[in-house]
């Protein structure tokens, strides 16, 4: 009779397991599943309630807090699909890296829940669509990679309100308007990157204000006019790619004068001339 109720015992589900099932993050991420049709190499396979959702292929959970997922990588995966509004159910994710794979139907909008996500890499996916403007929700992102994703529209006036940004790529896609002078909101910007899309219109002068850019890749796209001299107060700068845009005219005296950190500058398929900074590693354009 012991022996019996021992087994019996041992049978049960723990109550961790059974509430670690019933979790609002783990029936997100069943949700999030469900939106993937094709898995051709069986990376999701384990995400079943037989296992720990927290141990799942691609997911991390809190240290802190129980059963409260805090990352999910599924990146180079293969996977097709939409990415499930209920993905805005896991309050307390933080970085979402979905890279690489097939994804289709647009960025939800419900994406915008997510206020203490930091990181964001969609990029090399076929989503389409427009940055959702919901996106200022997610106000603690640092990082948004977008690149490859065939998106079309223009650059959302929110995004000028994300302050805490360091990293943004929105390049390779079919985004139009004029480059926005709100993102000289984005003082923490190290990283620019809006290259190849049919942006118009001029390099506007507000971007002086960005004095921890690093890198800005403005290539292949259909802007016109001059390159503003405000250019040079980006101080930090190593690095400006303008190849096949329609600018014209003088290269800045003070990008030659300001710019010390600066190692490649790419200027061709432009009517450009003038001077370049000494510092200068790496130099292409029609006249030097």
């Amino acid at each position: 009779m012991t022996v019996f109720f021992f087994l019996s015992f041992l049978a049960l589900p723990s109550t961790s397991s059974l509430l670690s099932k019933n979790s609002t993050d783990c029936q997100a991420l069943l949700k999030f599943k469900q939106g993937i049709t094709s898995d051709p190499d069986g990376h999701l396979q384990a995400w079943n309630e037989t296992v720990s959702f927290c141990n799942w292929t691609g997911i991390t959970c809190h240290q802190q807090l129980k059963n409260r997922v805090m990352t999910i990588e599924l990146i180079d995966m293969r996977l097709q699909g939409v990415i499930s509004p209920y993905i805005s159910n896991l309050s307390h994710l933080n970085t979402l890296s979905l890279q690489g794979n097939s994804f289709h139907g647009g960025i939800p909008a419900a994406i915008g829940e997510l206020s203490e996500l930091t990181f964001i890499n969609l990029s090399r996916n076929n989503l389409g669509g427009n940055i959702p403007a919901s996106i200022r929700g997610c106000w603690s992102l640092e990082t948004i990679g977008l690149d490859y994703t065939n998106l079309s529209g223009s650059i959302p006036a929110v995004l000028g309100q994300m302050t805490n940004l360091t990293y943004l790529c929105l390049s390779q896609n079919n985004l139009n308007g004029a480059i926005p002078s709100f993102l000289s909101n984005l003082t923490k910007l190290t990283n620019l990157e809006l290259q190849v899309n049919y942006f118009t219109g001029s390099i506007p002068k507000e971007l002086g204000a960005l004095t921890k850019l690093e890198m800005l890749h403005l290539h292949t796209n259909l802007l016109e006019g001059s390159i503003p001299a405000s250019i040079s107060n980006c101080t930090a700068l190593h690095q400006i790619t303008l190849i096949q845009n329609r600018l014209t005219g003088k290269i800045p005296e003070e990008l030659r004068a300001k710019l010390h950190n600066m190692q490649r500058l790419y200027f061709n398929d432009n009517q450009l001339y003038g001077k370049i900074p000494v510092t200068v590693q790496s130099f292409s354009a029609d006249t030097a």
